[in-house]
Formats: C-alpha cells, structure tokens, sequence
C-alpha cells in the first residue's frame, strides 16, 4: 500500500440566488473554540473547514459539505446579522447550539459568535455573521455565491471568496482525490470525500491481501473511490491506514485499513447515506474501516 498524507479540496460549482436585510440581531461576540465541544444534548461541535471548489479561490465549508457565506449588508464592527423575516427563507445562518470546531486553515482566533434576535448562536467569521444558502442542496453546490451582488461564499479570513478559471477535465487537473471525516445526523463518525459524498466498504472484499469483490453488474450501483491525481488525507484520518490496489483495467482505487473504498450511486445529495446496509454487506466506512454505527437521535 502507499499514502500521501496532505489537506483538504473539493470539486463542483455553480450560480443564483438573492435575500433581503431586516432587523438586526443583537452584538454579542464570545471567543473561539480551538477544540471538541458538547451543548447539554452531547450532541456533536459544528465543524468549520477551508476547501477548494473547481472555479474557486479557498472557501469555508461546513463539516457536512455545505458551502458558508457572507451578507455585505451585514455589519462587523459590532457584528449584527442584517437578514431576518423575508431573507430567512433563502438564507439560514450558521448556528452552534452544541458549539463549533475550527480545522487547519482558519485561525480560531478569527471565529465567534453573535446571539440572534431569537436567541440562536449565529458564527461568525472576522466579524462577518456566516450563512448557508437555503437552495445548495448538492454536493459542493456553491448557487448563492454572487447573489443580488451582495452574497459571496466566504474566504478563511472572512473575505469573499473569488472565482478563479474553469478546471480542466476530470484526471488531468492535477487535483487529488480527497478523503476526510465527517459527523452526520445518526451517524457515528464517517468517511466522506472532498465533495461530501459519503465513502464505503463492502464485507464481500478481501483485504489479506486488499482485492475488490466488485466487479460486473455490482459497478452498476457502486463506483470505486479512484485516485487517478493521487490522493490528499485531512488530519482527523490516520494516513497510515490509507493505501491503494490496482482494478483490472488499472484504476488506483483507494483502501482504508485494506479495506476498498466505494460510493453508492444513488448518493447525490449532502449527507446522504442511502448505502449504508444495503444486502447487509455496504455498510459507510468509519475512520478506522471498520462499519460506521447508526446512533440514536
């Protein structure tokens, strides 16, 4: 096997969308947190992180994929959240009801809080109240980005992010596959790629020595995770544990503790799982390989 330990990047884009200020929220700016927390539900942080979107310069992102932006109508200095009543039903700003968790690329320093007008912990990034655009229902969908000319996906210094050329074709840009942890809802920790499409193992494989049980029909509703550009691990995954094995045909599929990594197909959309017990042998992966656990709610 082989490993190639690195960050974090992401694939996809796209453009639309508008909103509309209101009433503001009330200034109320608490320190970062560098680290795990917990609200009295234990329920898990909400993870901020830096990817890279093909015709983007580096934007934050949520732990489950979702792109964050920032409202120019909004203001910093105190931070107040300028989007309410109306401008809701497009944007949902970023809360921390369980608090939040900062990855490498953003200074922790730069990220806290303003209490909203109804009580919510909104995030903040250099002041800027962050948001999710209501329609990004794909994987690293970016359709808010640019709307009404006063929305802009945000940079990790609080600034707006740029776009950038078009990529080239898919196995020639150069950009490695990416493979990084995430926490979904009723989930145990899981394994996601660069976009947020959710990784998995198949029982059927073998792994002394690592071969895919997967061929034929089976690739009809399982796509190998395939590193053609290499690969990039983020630091919540022990790169050691990654490796490769050559398919037949002589496609770098990934490994996991040996164990080969797949999508499910019919996962399209943020956080989907559809995968996860299918025939009782796919099962999403967890960050040591073995099955991810589904947890109570």
């Amino acid at each position: 096997m082989s490993t190639r330990p690195l960050i974090v990047l992401i694939v996809a884009a796209a453009l639309a969308g508008c909103g509309a200020p209101a009433a503001r929220s009330v200034p109320d700016v608490t320190g970062p947190a560098t680290g795990p927390a917990s609200g009295a539900g234990g329920s898990a942080p909400l993870v901020l992180r830096v990817a890279e979107l093909d015709g983007f310069s580096p934007i934050v992102i949520s732990g489950d994929g979702r792109t964050v932006y920032r409202f120019d109508r909004d203001s910093t200095d105190p931070p107040a959240s300028e989007c309410w009543t109306m401008c809701l039903k497009t944007w949902e700003p970023v809360l921390a009801p369980d608090g939040f968790r900062v990855e490498t690329g953003i200074e922790p320093q730069m990220v806290g809080t303003v209490t909203r007008l109804d009580g919510g912990k909104q995030l903040t990034l250099d002041g800027w109240p962050m948001y999710h655009f209501r329609k990004d229902v794909r994987l690293g969908q970016t359709a808010g980005h640019g709307a009404g000319n006063v929305w802009f996906a945000i940079g990790p210094r609080g600034g707006k992010a740029e776009q950038a050329a078009a990529p080239a074709k898919p196995g020639t840009s150069g950009r490695p596959q990416v493979l990084r942890v995430a926490y979904l809802d009723r989930f145990s920790p899981v394994v996601i790629n660069g976009t947020g499409r959710t990784v998995y193992r198949y029982d059927r494989d073998r792994t002394n020595p690592p071969k895919s049980a997967c061929t034929g029909e089976c690739l009809e509703r399982w796509e190998p995770v395939l590193a053609p550009d290499g690969v990039q691990i983020d630091a919540t995954l022990d790169a050691s544990l990654v490796g490769v094995i050559t398919r037949p045909g002589g496609a770098q599929q990934l490994t996991l503790d040996s164990r080969p990594l797949y999508y499910f197909r019919t996962d399209r959309k943020l956080g989907q799982t559809a995968g996860h017990g299918v025939g009782d042998d796919w099962f999403a992966v967890s960050p040591d390989g073995s099955r991810a656990k589904r947890v109570a709610s």
